[in-house]
């Protein structure tokens, strides 16, 4: 049996343990306040991967831009995430990188972040090497965004994304012609051209191109020759090498050429585009056509005669013979002329109707005209009488038509002067 002592003690206890678990709850109380309020005060970020895009393409490689959406929802400044990033090409991973900027993101922003990740074609090449010639490859990139925040600690965020780069292409060549740019009775202009495919999504710098040119099979020209203008990207590019053929030069180094039509012609082109990974995967090529090799015709002034003597008039016929020492055959288009007589002009104007000159052959050209005014007919007639001589010059110009594709009219000048008789 309990005492009255034992009973008012174990009373006391019992009352002294609640009173303490009330103190105790008191004192907890603004505690668990202040984290609940510290859990509002300080939300977790949102943290987004935004987007992965190829922000630069270039001769040497392709720059990724990966940029990462921080939505910093506190009311206090956060520090700026780490982040790992690990790139695998064709589903084999390539390179992995760090980055730290340090520093803050602002309350209550959304922050964005790049991350560069560049691509070097060259070791891409000697990684995968069955890559060289391919269009493309697929790309995966993985980037962790870590973040040390105030009472939740650490947090790491895991994103990915996948895609496609474009490979550099070596160009391909097609088309190797050669043109007749301008010819005339003392050289030819040449043109020499292939033309060039870039697959490659930016310009890439024009082939250098040493050329070796042979006429006749024996080497005339050599030389090295490098466009100003670059291969457009997606696109078909013409490279041209212009030559000029100087007759004289020609005759000097292959005299067999002096009696030629024709020299049979061949350019060997040797080019390098000089891309990275691709180094001595160049290419060659030949042009072989001919060149025709012209002369100038002999232009021979025969003279002036009198066809009818009158009193009032008097007809007079110029006559030019033209020598055609070509394997080809030669139109006159026309024939511009201006003739004096004692330095008096008796006649100008142009020969439209002269007659085509044949290959290896000669040609008359008469005009016939007529002096009408009344002193210079006396005059003439005095000088027929007296049979005195007269002093003339004749000059003008020819323009020549050949039968060759894409040349224009050859233009040969005259000028002939001297004394002559004017007879019947």
């Amino acid at each position: 049996m309990l005492s009255t002592k034992s009973i008012r003690t174990r009373k006391f206890k019992t009352i002294a343990a609640r009173l303490l678990m009330v103190i105790a709850a008191v004192i907890m109380m603004p505690v668990l306040t202040t984290c609940d309020t510290l859990m509002g005060f300080l939300p977790e970020p949102v943290i987004t991967l935004r987007s992965v895009e190829i922000s630069k393409i270039s001769l040497n490689g392709i720059e990724l831009l990966a940029k990462i959406n921080v939505d910093n929802r506190t009311a206090l400044d956060i520090p700026v995430p780490d982040f790992d990033w690990e790139l695998s090409i064709n589903t084999n991973s390539f390179a992995k990188g760090k980055m730290n900027l340090g520093g803050t993101m602002r309350s209550r922003q959304v922050n964005v972040v790049d991350i560069p990740v560049s691509l070097s074609f060259i070791e891409i090449f000697e990684t995968f090497v069955s890559l060289k010639g391919s269009e493309s490859a697929s790309y995966g990139i993985a980037v962790d965004v870590k973040l040390e925040l105030p009472v939740i600690g650490q947090k790491t965020w895991n994103f990915s994304r996948e895609g496609t780069l474009p490979m550099l292409q070596l160009p391909k060549i097609s088309m190797p012609k050669m043109n007749i740019n301008t010819i005339d009775f003392s050289k030819i202009e040449l043109s020499f051209s292939v033309d060039v495919e870039n697959k490659n999504p930016f310009d890439l710098p024009s082939p250098q191109i040493a050329y070796d040119f042979l006429v006749n099979n024996n080497n005339y020209l050599k030389g090295i020759s490098v466009s100003p203008a670059p291969l457009v990207a997606g696109a078909v590019t013409a490279v041209v090498i212009g030559l000029t053929v100087d007759y004289a030069d020609l005759f000097k180094m292959f005299a067999n050429l002096f009696t030629a039509g024709e020299a049979p012609s061949l350019l060997k082109m040797d080019g390098d585009f000089g891309l990275p990974g691709f180094e001595g995967e160049g290419f060659n090529t030949d042009i072989i056509g001919s060149i025709p090799i012209l002369r100038a015709p002999v232009i021979t002034f025969r003279g002036i005669s009198l066809r009818n003597l009158g009193i009032t008039s008097i007809d007079f016929e110029l006559t030019w013979e033209i020598e055609n020492n070509n394997s080809i055959a030669l139109n006159i288009n026309e024939l511009f002329y201006d003739f004096t007589l004692n330095s008096t002009r008796l006649s100008s104007g142009r020969v439209t109707s002269a007659p085509a000159i044949r290959a290896n052959s000669k040609t008359t050209v008469p005009l016939v005209f007529s002096v009408n005014g009344l002193s210079m007919v006396r005059e003439i007639a005095d000088i027929v009488t007296r049979g005195t001589n007269a002093n003339y010059e004749c000059s003008g110009n020819i323009s020549f038509g050949i039968a060759l594709q894409g040349v224009p009219p050859l233009q040969l000048p005259f000028n002939f002067n001297g004394s002559t008789r004017l007879t019947r």
